[in-house]
């Protein structure tokens, strides 16, 4: 089948286009040395032509290592058939990697003694609260729970919306009522009893969040998250303003752009998919939760991070991000999927390395499954 002459040309711009880079962050025993080894590791996996393979006309890394920043750098496009390039302060859309920022956020209110993380959250619900029912009889749901997708709540996950689609508030998509284009977040399972994903639940945090602090999510995030970690090429806001500069635009399967004339999606249910960032801020929380579980940073303390990288049974998530252990370390990850980009971190808490990557193509999952692995073998 031929494929159409635009589709062709955004190819075109795509293959062979490498971005600005940032300098190393860290100081390795050989700067130069370092930054190749990156580098040298995408050109041998011949990036270009698997971005060119799947569609994805940007995607931005970030490397950490010893604790710090130690690489980042964007290739390719921000929009298809354009020349604006990718680079190290593209902000993209990274889907459910939002719930991470957003668990951060819940903890901080914790140690605030803002919140109760194992009291029922109907306690701090305002605007709504979860249904109760023959589920939550004998178990309510807690933070906990929420944060670990073992709380029973209902919606997997949300569709976008497009830039002429109304946007529902937090209390339409818990009700499942129109704009939202989901059905009602409640309780179908007992509480407790085993693990499901959960955007839904998300949401209950982000109502918690909005109605303890009295502001929008995006409000709340800026003053609690963003503004102490120095994260300013990150947003909770959806829509994106344009006044954010360096958007990373969105396409499907093909590679084409979409969501034309802005050219990019919003995610009202911004606690659980709404976050847009840079891998370099991004590993700003990551290093964060690295140093903290140390003890060796004020923003958490050490208590809470041992308990956010505990998973929760019957699951394998912690309080926001999935845990895997292995021998004398702790792996903490998550994905992100929305329509049109896909988003992944992992991170060592002993080794204090990671690895971010961001795409802003809907088959940027397959490109970041052939990378992942490229770097954990460096870093890991």
């Amino acid at each position: 089948m031929k494929k159409p002459l635009f589709f062709i040309s955004s190819l075109f711009f795509v293959v062979g286009i490498v971005a600005w880079s940032v300098k190393p962050f860290s100081e390795p025993t050989s700067p130069t040395e370092q930054l190749n080894e990156y580098e040298k590791t995408l050109e041998d996996a011949d990036l270009s032509s698997r971005m060119a393979k799947y569609g994805v006309p940007g995607t931005s890394l970030a490397v950490i290592k010893n604790g710090k920043l130690d690489w980042a750098k964007g290739y390719g496009l921000i929009q298809a058939g354009k020349l604006e390039k990718v680079d190290s302060e593209t902000v993209f859309s990274v889907g459910s990697v939002s719930k991470v920022g957003t668990a951060v956020m819940t903890l901080k209110l914790y140690e605030g003694q803002k919140i109760d993380i194992d009291t029922d959250v109907n306690n701090y619900l305002k605007s709504w609260k979860i249904p109760e029912n023959q589920y939550t009889q004998s178990q309510a749901v807690t933070l906990r729970h929420i944060m670990s997708h073992t709380g029973g709540l209902t919606v997997h996950g949300f569709a976008d919306f497009n830039p002429n689609e109304t946007l529902p508030t937090t209390v339409q998509i818990l009700k499942g009522e129109g704009p939202a284009k989901n059905s009602p977040v409640r309780v179908d399972i007992p509480v407790g009893s085993r693990y499901r994903y959960s955007g839904g639940g998300t949401t209950v945090e982000q109502m918690m969040i909005e109605d303890l602090t009295g502001q929008l999510f995006h409000e709340a995030a800026e003053r609690i998250l963003f503004q102490p970690l120095n994260m300013g090429r990150s947003s909770y806001e959806n829509p994106l303003p344009g006044a954010m500069g360096n958007i990373a635009m969105a396409h499907n399967r093909s590679g084409r752009p979409v969501a034309l004339p802005r050219g990019y999606q919003s995610m009202p249910e911004t606690a659980a998919s709404g976050l847009w960032t840079t891998p370099s801020d991004f590993a700003k929380i990551m290093i964060m939760l690295m140093q903290a579980y140390q003890g060796k940073h004020h923003y958490l303390s050490q208590n809470t991070l041992q308990d956010m990288m505990t998973p929760v049974s019957p699951g394998t998530y912690g309080l926001g991000p999935r845990i895997r252990k292995e021998t004398g370390d702790i792996l903490f990850s998550h994905g992100g999927a929305n329509e049109s980009y896909r988003a992944h971190f992992i991170g060592s808490i002993h080794k204090q390395s990671g690895i971010i990557i961001f795409t802003n193509g809907t088959r940027g999952s397959e490109l970041i499954d052939e990378l992942l692995p490229l770097f954990e073998g460096l870093l890991f």
